[in-house]
């Protein structure tokens, strides 16, 4: 009987589809959370990097799967990471190397011990095969990613850089679980504060509060820059204008006030959703001292934030107002997402990569 080239089964489960033809079935190595790699097929998507966790989301006959990042649309198979591709090629030819070492002892009548002696008469011969190493399959290089979310609406648990805004699974625009969920970290830290004071003492205690307010800031400037790129992709202007229109808005989302003038100017929101804006420029305003200057009150500060707070003394700060800190920069981005983009919750999908 006719060897085949490849045996069926095996650690690449292949299936002989008659013709030559074969068909092998790999299973990708996950991290040691359970996920899975995935990379965006469109090669212009930056990061196009995430993990997704088999057996959640959608978990029938999926036809198309998203990227997080610009919801480029495809099979799902198509999302196959470079890495999970040289890994399965690895293999494959290993399987070959295999099959071509076992058709040449059968053409060679070669036995177990890959020896067979030619008796004829005066001379006595022996063949033999010495087979080489099958190639070495090195498993896939996978990058730490490590921003985990869970889509409200198919239950896809994944992990991305960033603040991505689509389910790779189901499409759906999550942007606002992924600031919520950064936002449930800083609380978590905050949360901690109580206990770290007992164990390592007031300043370093004072020192975790301002770093979460720091991250509550930068959380609103990531999220607002991030809803911006979206907006302004959406107009149909190229990448370079994006960025050009970006550039121009710098570190404004870090101070309230002059984020007003973006949402004015940039946005096209003349009229400023209901919020707390005046609670949260307060608090946003203690984070020049405390970047700048040790957390010690300084004159500009004093200046920016009409406070009767003393030049020289250490800006105030409670937990309590961290938390509700952590409440209007959720609403307030909540807010302006939704003006921008409820009515049309696909608009600008097409558009470049949100940023890193």
């Amino acid at each position: 009987m006719k060897r085949s080239l490849f045996r069926p089964g095996g650690p690449v489960n292949i299936r002989d589809m008659g013709a030559d033809q074969y068909r092998a079935t790999i299973n990708l190595p996950s991290d040691t959370d359970g996920r899975i790699a995935r990379e965006c097929p469109d090669a212009s998507c930056s990061p196009g990097y995430f993990k997704v966790k088999p057996g959640t989301g959608i978990t029938g006959k999926q036809v198309s799967a998203f990227c997080p990042y610009c919801r480029h649309e495809a099979d799902p198979d198509d999302f196959a990471t470079k890495e999970q591709q040289r890994y399965a090629r690895e293999l494959v030819v290993r399987e070959a190397h295999r099959g071509v070492d076992n058709m040449m002892r059968d053409a060679l009548g070669l036995g177990a011990s890959g020896r067979r002696k030619l008796n004829g008469g005066l001379i006595s011969m022996e063949i033999s095969l010495k087979s080489a190493p099958l190639p070495y399959v090195r498993q896939p290089f996978e990058d730490e990613v490590r921003r985990d979310v869970v889509c409200p609406s198919c239950a896809l648990d994944h992990t991305v850089f960033g603040l991505a805004t689509w389910c790779g699974d189901c499409g759906a625009d999550i942007f606002l679980t992924h600031v919520a969920t950064e936002l449930a970290v800083v609380r978590s830290m905050v949360g901690d504060i109580d206990r770290r004071r007992e164990v390592l003492g007031r300043r370093v205690a004072a020192k975790d509060l301002e770093n979460c307010l720091e991250d509550a800031v930068s959380i609103f400037e990531a999220a607002m820059k991030a809803i911006t790129r979206r907006h302004i992709a959406a107009s149909g202007v190229t990448p370079d204008e994006v960025e050009a229109k970006l550039k121009k808005v710098g570190n404004a989302f870090q101070n309230v006030d002059r984020a007003g003038e973006m949402l004015r100017d940039i946005l096209g929101i003349s009229d400023p959703p209901e919020v707390p804006w005046a609670e949260l420029a307060a608090s946003f305003a203690k984070r020049h001292p405390i970047t700048h200057n040790l957390g010690v009150v300084d004159r500009k500060y004093l200046e920016r934030a009409h406070s009767a707070e003393r030049e020289g003394c250490e800006v105030r700060m409670t937990v309590a107002e961290v938390c509700k800190t952590l409440d209007h920069v959720l609403a307030a981005v909540s807010a302006v997402h939704g003006l921008l983009f409820a009515a049309n919750p696909w608009e600008g999908a097409a558009s470049s990569p949100l940023p890193r």
